[in-house]
């Protein structure tokens, strides 16, 4: 599969306008999966997954060949920003990103709040068994073999100055968990070791005691 977005924010497929053969829903889409899209898209850049499926009771199934194509548009029909991300999963899915702009370019009309959509579209062929045997139904008719027959429209919220909606950007990177070296400590009344303690120490978590035994020699004394 070759997932594509409508490659530049400025033109316009209209995707949802498109004579297809078969309409999808977005509760129960059959053939393409969404998720990672944050439930309400404000100014910036926001991350998503695209992958797509081909469940075995459906009479048809998306053709090997088949170009994806997605496109968003405000409530207002303003083509947003989006584009494939250049991270390759190797595993069927593509990322993707959907941006909202201030200033749209090449638009007239600003971007306005409210429900506005992600279309989808794709080309299907008729399902087929071992022998070659179509096992379609409702064969998909000859006008639309080798089209962009199939669609699926997800509905997308935008509240552009909504606070803290961007998504994670994409990293790659390793956690680990280490605890800070020094002679401070959190619990409760603690003793802290010397300052060149190249070991430290360890503290009950419910009285804040130290787990060793301080010797008295080792916490140094004035002069007498």
């Amino acid at each position: 599969m070759e997932y594509s977005s409508t490659e530049t924010y400025a033109n316009r497929y209209d995707l949802d306008e498109f004579d297809v053969f078969l309409e999808g829903n977005s509760n129960n889409p059959m053939f393409f999966n969404i998720s990672g899209l944050p439930p309400t898209l404000a100014y910036g850049k926001h991350y998503f997954n695209l992958s797509t499926m081909n469940p075995s009771n459906q009479q048809y199934e998306l053709s090997n060949s088949s170009t994806i194509l997605f496109e968003f548009k405000s409530s207002n029909n303003v083509v947003l920003k989006s584009e494939v991300s250049s991270v390759n999963q190797r595993n069927g899915m593509a990322t993707c990103y959907v941006e909202i702009l201030q200033d749209p370019l090449r638009n007239f009309e600003e971007i306005e709040d409210g429900e506005g959509t992600l279309t989808i579209v794709g080309s299907l062929q008729d399902r087929t068994i071992l022998s070659g045997e179509r096992i379609a139904v409702d064969p998909i008719p000859e006008k639309f073999i080798g089209a962009m027959n199939y669609r699926c429209i997800f509905p997308i919220n935008i509240s552009k100055n909504i606070l803290n909606a961007d998504s994670p950007f994409i990293l790659q990177s390793e956690h680990s968990t280490e605890t800070i070296k020094g002679q401070f400590s959190f619990a409760k009344a603690s003793i802290s070791p010397l300052k060149n303690s190249a070991v430290g120490l360890t503290y009950n978590g419910s009285s804040g005691l130290p787990n060793q035994q301080v010797k008295s020699s080792t916490i140094g004394r004035a002069p007498s």
